[in-house]
């Protein structure tokens, strides 16, 4: 499916190339140095001195982007050419990506091709929002805009009455992109420590087949000044969270329906979101090499505090279903085996602050698993040296008391980094 991607990419570009006189594409895109350095010593490596550590991301990327907009189609390419010397491929062609969009009529647009989709409410916490997420960018130093990779995806999006329906379609599943144990060290479930990549469990996809594909639906309207919409999805878990007793990990088939809201609270942005995962390879909770199904849940709010401040906070909690049974089924495994807590909650917070004509912007955002007793801090300073210029500064910061929770299982790879951005 990826060579179908690059010969739509290569259709979208001699399309642009070929576009009227009147309607020359817009090209753009940026070059950008990207430096981490891991800060603590890690035993899967045995490293110690800092200048003996293996980094995280060490890398030159140049992004290339051409759209040509006409009264109504569009047609756009973004393409990144990374030269890495910690992944595995030291030079690869990203086709970010390559889209037609048409509006076929007043109350119907759509939109083919590999494209970044994302909905829902939530400041880096999900729960309607079941497009694929890359983790290990979002751990590693890259800008939080890697946080959501491609898919190749059919779109339809029609208007009616004040409300719109968005209905996606993908011929193939595609999971969440994990940490892979060549940057930053991952848990092993089945040996109970952390490895790297010549350590992990094998992991097996769904295959490329129509009956594998994915369907997103979402249909959202205003009542007033609040926002609502209603969700669904049918598809895979997007992390690997079945086994087989052989020690092998692969995504269960499940579904999903939900629902979110935003509005303002007097000075206050105010929203929320409820959905269900139903596990359909495990309706009644009693396979442990299966996940349970779960009901997920945030709410959340920011405000500008003037001077340029502005502050958020959220509440996450997932509630497991027939956890009863759950724990049940654990009772022939080794003592020592993981319980996870029938209901389990974090909370994010963020503050931002604006300087120097709104050229410098500071911020910290975090998380703090209540019941995991993890935590993850993600500090950043970014200056706009010139319109073209941008430096950025921060760290990833990961850790937590158990080694097998949603930041606990990367504790030891906290790291430092620097970004320089040239845009034209």
């Amino acid at each position: 499916m990826r060579q179908a991607a690059i010969v739509l990419g290569l259709a979208v570009g001699i399309g642009l190339a070929g576009a009227r006189a009147e309607a020359q594409p817009v090209l753009g895109g940026f070059v950008e140095a990207v430096q981490a350095i891991r800060v603590e010593e890690n035993a899967v490596w045995g490293d110690g001195d800092l200048g003996a550590r293996l980094y995280p991301r060490s890398e030159l990327r140049a992004q290339l982007t051409a759209r040509e907009s006409r009264d109504r189609e569009e047609l756009f390419v973004r393409v990144d050419i990374v030269s890495d010397a910690t992944g595995r491929v030291a030079t690869d062609v990203d086709l970010r990506e390559a889209y037609i969009k048409v509006r076929l009529f007043d109350w119907l647009d759509i939109k083919a091709g590999r494209q970044v989709a994302t909905w829902g409410t939530g400041d880096l916490i999900f729960a309607n929002d079941l497009f694929a997420k890359d983790w290990q960018a979002f751990l590693t130093a890259l800008d939080d805009a890697y946080l959501k990779p491609p898919q190749d995806l059919l779109r339809a999006s029609l208007y009616s009455h004040g409300l719109t329906l968005e209905v996606a379609l993908s011929p193939y599943f595609t999971p969440d992109n994990l940490p892979r144990g060549e940057r930053i060290s991952v848990y092993n479930p089945f040996t109970g420590y952390a490895v790297g990549s010549d350590g992990l469990p094998r992991i097996v996809e769904p295959s490329h087949q129509l009956e594998n594909g994915e369907f997103f639906a979402r249909i959202a309207g205003w009542r007033g000044s609040a926002e609502w919409a209603l969700y669904g999805y049918n598809g895979f878990w997007p992390t690997p969270q079945g086994a087989t007793e052989s020690g092998i990990l692969y995504y269960p088939r499940m579904w999903s329906g939900g629902a979110s809201l935003r509005l303002p609270l007097g000075s206050v942005l105010a929203h929320s979101e409820i959905a269900a995962y139903i596990s359909r390879d495990d309706t009644d909770g009693d396979n442990p090499f299966v996940a349970n199904s779960q009901i997920r849940g945030l709410v959340g709010a920011e405000k500008s505090l003037g001077n340029d401040w502005t502050v958020g906070a959220q509440y996450y909690a997932e509630w497991m279903m027939n956890h009863d049974r759950y724990v049940t089924s654990l009772a022939g495994f080794p003592e020592g085996t993981p319980v996870f807590d029938e209901v389990r909650s974090t909370v994010t917070g963020r503050i931002g602050k604006w300087a120097r004509q709104q050229t410098l912007y500071i911020s910290l955002f975090g998380y703090w698993g209540i019941t995991d007793e993890d935590w993850h801090l993600r500090p950043a300073v970014s200056y706009k040296v010139t319109d073209a210029v941008q430096w950025t500064v921060g760290g990833s910061l990961v850790g937590g008391e158990n080694p097998y929770t949603t930041f606990g299982q990367f504790r030891d790879n906290s790291n430092i980094f620097t970004r320089v951005r040239f845009s034209f």
